[in-house]
């Protein structure tokens, strides 16, 4: 196994384990192919010598499969909003407008201002964007500049500044990548030996327009990571989260709230309102309604109370024809109940991450399970009125 101190035996390294996102936010951790430099020490010699040859360095890393990132070559990302209320549909206006500071507008301008003028890049602008990126990791050693990379699990800062290159800068980077290419080497030999398996795709049977929505999402969050710009939206989000830690509670009762005039409204998620068409927007909220579940063979006892509710949504003048639509829909060999559990689920998971949509869906425990219900507001202790004397 590669052995990092084999190349570098003079330089200090440090390991320690960093902080990552957990589940849903997963998604936005630091990819392990990174390799970040860092420099809290004002060392212009090596910074310099990356900015000269960044797409030559660059090119170099990719080669074994790591992505070198520069922060002062980095722009700051324009407009996350929507990917984040995507990932996090808890964030309020207020949380997002932290995204966009004063610190960040100025971080952009002065960027902008050094590359009209074609000048170097003044490292020292950098400082308070390289310690947040170190805080958000979990450093707490003492190297003050250097790079920050990934080992498996394990993250590791192998020390870089003036004073230990001083005219050996290309001898570094070439032992560095070397480094590297052996890792590499190693990863491919393992992956040979096993075998590929199906992943799970959460996003199955939706409809185009949900796919198209949540694909262009993954590819914005997917040229973040991979430009380096999610770097400076990290530490803002991880604070963020932290102090909503206490507010985020999905078993409360008003997780799902039903207005006078039948807009479907997620309270703990700013207020987000969920689009359904008038029939569908009947269904779910007969499912709101009957919070233990349905089965759906039996829906035909719900016809009255599907009636009642889609003659208050519709906008239709046309009431038999209102009529007509739900006596097609509760026919025990209808299959248009699916059509409408379909609907739903595209229209949740058009708005948020899988992991909190599969909570508000129409569903069942189990594929396939006739018997179907909201799972957030199903009660914990489910009556059962077989066992009733």
């Amino acid at each position: 196994m590669a052995n990092l101190q084999d190349y570098f035996a003079n330089l200090r390294i440090e390991k320690f384990d960093s902080f990552t996102f957990k589940n849903n936010l997963s998604s936005f951790n630091i990819e392990k192919s990174a390799v970040i430099f860092f420099d809290l020490g004002n060392n212009p010699q090596i910074n310099l010598y990356i900015d000269d040859h960044y797409s030559e360095l660059n090119k170099k890393f990719a080669e074994v499969d790591k992505n070198l990132m520069y922060i002062p070559n980095l722009d700051y990302p324009e407009n996350i909003v929507d990917l984040l209320k995507f990932y996090s549909p808890y964030l309020s206006a207020s949380d997002l407008k932290q995204f966009y500071s004063e610190k960040h507008i100025a971080l952009t301008f002065t960027k902008q201002i050094t590359e009209l003028f074609n000048e170097e890049p003044d490292v020292s602008s950098f400082l308070s964007e390289y310690q947040s990126i170190l805080d958000y990791i979990g450093y707490t050693g003492n190297i003050k500049s250097g790079f920050l990379f990934f080992d498996n699990d394990t993250t590791l800062i192998l020390e870089c500044n003036d004073f230990v290159v001083t005219g050996n800068t290309e001898v570094f980077f070439n032992d560095l990548i070397a480094f590297f290419k052996h890792v590499k080497g190693e990863i491919e030999e393992s992956d040979s030996m096993i075998g590929n398996t199906q992943a799970y795709d959460p996003y199955e049977n939706l409809d185009e327009d949900a796919k198209e929505k949540i694909r262009g999402i993954q590819i914005q969050l997917r040229e973040l990571k991979d430009s380096g710009q999610l770097l400076f939206a990290l530490p803002i989000l991880k604070d963020i989260l932290n102090n909503e830690a206490n507010k985020i509670n999905l078993d409360s009762t008003n997780t799902i709230a039903i207005s006078y005039d039948y807009r479907i409204v997620l309270p703990h998620f700013d207020n987000l309102e969920i689009q359904l068409s008038h029939l569908t927007k009947a269904v779910y909220i007969l499912f709101y309604n009957n919070p233990y579940g349905i089965n759906i063979k039996e829906l035909y006892n719900y016809k009255k109370e599907l009636e009642n509710l889609y003659s208050k949504i519709s906008n239709q003048l046309d009431y038999d024809k209102m009529m007509q639509s739900v006596e097609d829909l509760v026919k025990p060999e209808s299959k248009a109940i699916y059509t409408h559990i379909s609907r739903i689920k595209s229209a949740f998971y058009k708005q948020m991450d899988f992991v909190y949509a599969k909570n508000f869906i129409v569903a069942g425990g189990t594929f396939g399970d006739d018997f179907k219900y909201i799972s957030i507001i199903r009660p914990k202790i489910v009556y059962d009125p077989e066992f009733d004397d």
